[in-house]
């Protein structure tokens, strides 16, 4: 939702502007290259993806900048995550065969791999990070009718740029870092909370995609687990056929995304 608000463009996301990618390659540096103190691992998995979303978010930034077309900055997100596929490619060539196989099963995503022993780290990051994103609400508002209006208005956009990206890096490190990179809720989330709601409010959008994303990474979830059989299908290929309709629609759809 940030990123489409931010961007002004409908297609945005974690997943399509390489921000997961970022992520995947700081667990894949992690990961393969076996690097761990053991007692916190699991905080050196979310600083490797965090740090990782974090790299990426702000070399698309600062590619958007220069880059004022929509759809050729997605080209470059695009660009940015099949360089980081490429590297993670590299280190899995010259990695043990254990370690691949376990980085691959977590690129598959799940959400069972998230115990109560994580939450007392995967909970109150996710929690900061929302609130982040609440404490910015009305300046996101502004940034709808474009970066010098929302100047004018009194936003400081080099404060906000930079809680954008602290926050969606939090966010999206945190949650691919225990969950694996899912694909699609985060573009077609917010397309959905609007439709809903009928509102380009960031006072409602915010608080709905939690919901709506939540509970559809519940059903997706859900779904995943095969009725009658032992065997779990890759939670990624069910947001993919849940989430593709959408992005198409979106695609498709000739009215303005932005009300």
């Amino acid at each position: 939702l940030q990123m489409q608000t931010f961007f002004h463009n409908p297609l945005a996301g974690p997943f399509v502007l390489g921000i997961s990618s970022g992520a995947s390659l700081g667990v894949a540096f992690w990961v393969l290259a076996g690097i761990s103190i053991g007692f916190l691992a699991d905080w050196e998995l979310v600083l490797a993806a965090t740090l990782g979303a974090g790299v990426l978010m702000s070399v698309v930034m600062l590619a958007s900048l220069r880059i004022k077309n929509s759809m050729a900055l997605l080209i470059v997100g695009l660009m940015f995550g099949s360089a980081t596929g490429a590297i993670v490619g590299i280190l899995q060539f010259f990695s043990q065969a254990d370690k691949i196989q376990l980085f691959l099963i977590w690129t598959f995503g799940s959400l069972a791999g998230v115990t109560w022993t994580q939450m007392p780290i995967f909970l109150p990051l996710i929690i900061l990070g929302i609130l982040g994103v609440f404490f910015i609400q009305k300046n996101l508002d502004a940034l709808l009718l474009g970066e010098e209006y929302a100047a004018s208005m009194g936003v400081n956009i080099k404060k906000l740029r930079f809680i954008i990206i602290i926050t969606t890096s939090l966010l999206a490190g945190v949650v691919t870092a225990f969950c694996g990179p899912i694909g699609f809720i985060g573009i077609a989330v917010p397309h959905l909370s609007r439709v809903i709601l009928n509102t380009a409010s960031h006072r409602l959008l915010i608080p709905a995609s939690c919901l709506i994303g939540a509970n559809l990474m519940l059903i997706c979830d859900i779904i995943s687990q095969l009725p009658s059989s032992d065997k779990i299908l890759p939670i990624n290929a069910v947001t993919a056929l849940l989430g593709a309709p959408i992005v198409i629609w979106v695609i498709l759809r000739k009215q303005k995304i932005f009300i």
